[in-house]
């Protein structure tokens, strides 16, 4: 078994050769076209077959024994023993890349097979989530949290009033305005197009809040977000919990709210904007 700092850096490296190539395709109609529905049952384009496989050649590469659970086609299984079980969101956005506005995602987590669907959150976890365009990057090493490389130690203090919001109802949004007014929060409304890397904001603090009501976000979304999240002592609420997160397949949490310590978002009040 290897230690979690070699760890993360194989999977930062694993990242960086697939944000290439996605940089590398991104605007090539080619890889837009639609070729069915991964095993969530989301469209797959080309590109995000493309980038799946990638990715999984990639972490085959290292050497290490690993399964490694994707969007598109579920879970491979690249060793019958393995050590390590990798979620991976090869291109978060590709609604985004596909019709050219650049702002997508790579997601790589990775944790010991025998914490699997454990009720902690593993603490030799690595993660990294990185902006394929702006290369800016988000890392978990077991208990530290990195911004592009910087040690992360604690939550900011700073408020930004940002909160990104998916939502199916513009009654889901009414209500949420409601709940932020009478708890005295400004609002400034952003919806990126990338859970991924709208999570990790809320984790480190660059946003207030990710919040997600559509019950529709997986495992493999959020997995980096919601390790941040544990590190640094942001607030995270909802339909999520390590067995849900930390599993050998792809798997929807529901709703979830991640946002400053001091503005939990209690689950009862989640559940009640996603009415």
């Amino acid at each position: 078994m290897k230690g979690v700092r070699e760890l993360f850096e194989i999977i930062r490296t694993v990242s960086e050769s697939l944000a290439g190539l996605l940089r590398e395709y991104y605007g090539d109609t080619a890889y837009s076209e639609v070729m069915g529905l991964g095993v969530t049952g989301d469209v797959s384009r080309r590109i995000d077959l493309v980038a799946e496989e990638h990715a999984v050649e990639e972490l085959r590469k290292t050497g290490l024994d690993l399964w490694v659970v994707s969007e598109e086609k579920g879970l491979y299984r690249l060793s019958e023993k393995p050590d390590y079980v990798v979620l991976i969101d090869p291109l978060d956005g590709s609604l985004n890349y596909s019709v050219g506005i650049p702002f997508a995602s790579v997601s790589l987590a990775l944790f010991p097979y025998q914490q699997l669907n454990l009720e902690t959150i593993p603490q030799e976890a690595v993660g990294v989530v990185e902006n394929i365009f702006t290369r800016e990057w988000y890392g978990v090493v077991g208990r530290e949290v990195y911004v592009e490389g910087r040690l992360v130690e604690t939550y900011p203090a700073q408020r930004t009033g940002i909160a990104s919001v998916y939502f199916d109802t513009v009654e889901d949004l009414k209500n949420l305005r409601d709940l932020f007014r009478n708890r005295g929060w400004n609002l400034r409304l952003r919806v990126y197009g990338s859970a991924s890397l709208e999570s990790a904001y809320a984790s480190v603090g660059k946003i207030d809040h990710f919040i997600s009501l559509t019950k529709k976000l997986r495992n493999t979304d959020i997995v980096v977000g919601y390790l941040i999240a544990s590190r640094l002592g942001a607030s995270v609420t909802g339909d999520v919990s390590p067995s849900k997160v930390f599993t050998s397949n792809v798997t929807t949490v529901g709703r979830i709210a991640i946002s400053p310590p001091e503005r939990l978002i209690g689950i009862t009040s989640l559940n009640e904007l996603g009415q």
